[in-house]
């Protein structure tokens, strides 16, 4: 497919049926060009009625509503469409009889990303994402393969590589067959060598993260490259699965591509944890075959058991479709369950100084949405807020006087606090130590510290055989741990250093 619409003259992307309202909305990217040009560079005079030119209407008015109602349009999320886009000379957005220009539509989409959203980059929410994330993505892949092919397929091995992006973008697109997620990029970003329709999608997510970390694994042993660098995406691509994570049946430590992100990844982008120290390794999948003739797949790692799960809440923060209107009743119920868990286990260990600010730092993995890591006055003003926040829900109507400022405040709260809740609970530790992680953990799960890696995992006995059987365990998925997150745990000498098998 990517040779067929390299070869085309232009693609007609087609976002559907014509509905209320789509004809006028699909004339503001031309009217915007036309008559009010600096708003893709001032997107925040969208708002700003004494500004707005008399031949387009006024924000919230007229065609605005039906433009963002466009965008919800599932044509968006589709898998296949970023070939389209990708390697297409020219596009033309269609909807009914209604055209646009692609370059006109998405800068006008980013204008309204800013405003509508309150956007904070496309790897904020994960798992619920916008059309402009999605534009986004497509973009900047558009320019890079336009720079050349041999640029676009660079092996992932390679320091460069787009493939670990497009892998994270690729995890929420729809797609009917998610084999898929695999085959769509070939001629994009090389991720497998052909497509393969008679391989089970079980047997190809195996194969495949098999060969990503062996190939990773080799070019850290044999070739001059960032070790660091490459031995940190063998760690995020093996943090991306889990049995939180999963619907298939695989290893553990192998990411199902079929299922969207359930939580943002603590990991991604994060220049704030080391909980696994600074050392570089490389992991290596092990194939063997057994009794019956059947593969298995295992990963060893070096790994130090920490802690263990005392208790977990039972529900992870969600959010419906309606989003931030939900935020204010969901926040409640998650903050209920975790104090409820601190007071039903009152009598546990006692590590912290000050349990109120543990707790905030906690809340929002001492993180910030640049992935630096937050100060403890930094963490204490936005539990503050959080809570401020939730009283003023209860008055709607003081929330609306307060205008445009505390909505924009309100949406920096509902992606910066939602992006990490979303999806996971509050734990307690044999030990006394607070942490996140996704919902699914329970009581006697083991906390441990993978060498290299920047956040600790959750890991579960799991079925062995022979020798193997006591070191043996099934990953369920990332955690955030408050006060070991440094390096604290790793440098601990009294914690031996162990090879546990992940199966």
């Amino acid at each position: 497919m990517g040779a067929i619409f390299r070869a085309a003259s232009g693609v007609i992307v087609w976002l559907g049926q014509e509905a209320p309202g789509t004809v006028a909305a699909m004339e503001l990217p031309r009217r915007v060009k036309r008559f009010w040009p600096s708003l893709h560079n001032n997107p925040t005079d969208l708002t700003d009625h004494e500004k707005t030119p008399p031949e387009c209407p006024r924000w919230g008015q007229g065609a605005w509503p039906a433009f963002i109602t466009l965008l919800n349009r599932p044509w968006f999320r589709r898998l296949w469409v970023i070939q389209e886009v990708v390697t297409a000379k020219d596009i033309i957005v269609t909807c009914g009889t209604s055209t646009a220009f692609w370059d006109d539509f998405t800068k006008l989409v980013r204008v309204v990303e800013t405003v509508h959203n309150y956007s904070l980059g496309a790897n904020t929410m994960l798992g619920s994402k916008t059309a402009a994330q999605y534009i986004s993505f497509m973009q900047e892949l558009r320019s890079i393969t336009q720079q050349g092919t041999q640029q676009a397929v660079k092996d992932y091995a390679n320091e460069d590589s787009m493939a670990p992006y497009v892998l994270q973008m690729a995890k929420d697109c729809e797609a009917t067959d998610h084999r898929d997620k695999l085959f769509a990029f070939h001629h994009l970003v090389r991720l497998w060598n052909r497509p393969d329709y008679a391989m089970s999608i079980e047997m190809l997510y195996k194969l495949f993260a098999v060969q990503y970390l062996q190939r990773i694994a080799y070019a850290i042993s044999e070739f001059s490259c960032d070790e660091a660098k490459l031995s940190r995406r063998q760690l995020e691509f093996i943090c991306t699965a889990g049995l939180c994570n999963q619907r298939l049946n695989l290893p553990s430590w192998t990411p199902d591509w079929s299922v969207p992100w359930q939580a943002r990844p603590l990991w991604l982008g994060a220049k704030c944890y080391s909980a696994g120290g600074t050392d570089v390794k490389e992991f290596a999948p092990v194939r063997e075959v057994d009794s019956n003739g059947d593969a298995q797949f295992r990963l060893p790692v070096g790994a130090k058991l920490f802690d263990r799960v005392l208790a977990a809440g039972s529900q992870g923060l969600r959010l419906l479709k309606n989003g931030s209107q939900d935020l204010p009743e969901a926040l409640r119920s998650w903050l209920f369950q975790s104090k409820s868990l601190l007071h039903v286990n009152r009598n546990r260990p006692n590590i912290y100084a000050n349990e109120n600010e543990a707790f905030a730092r906690t809340l929002t993995a001492e993180q910030d949405q640049d992935g630096n890591k937050l100060t403890l006055e930094d963490s204490m003003q936005r539990y503050g807020a959080l809570l401020e926040f939730l009283r003023q829900a209860d008055d709607p109507d003081a929330m609306r006087a307060k205008g445009d400022v505390a909505v924009q405040e309100h949406n920096r709260l509902y992606y910066s606090v939602a992006s990490f809740l979303r999806g996971r609970v509050f734990f307690l530790t044999e030990k006394g130590y607070f942490g996140l992680a996704q919902e699914g953990v329970g009581c006697g799960d083991s906390i441990a510290l993978v060498r290299g890696a920047p956040v600790p995992l959750v890991l579960r006995p799991g079925p062995a055989t022979g020798e193997e059987q006591s070191h043996a365990y099934r990953m369920l998925c990332e955690a955030f741990v408050l006060g070991i997150m440094d390096g604290e745990g790793w440098s601990d000498e009294a914690i031996p250093k162990e090879t546990v098998t992940l199966v």
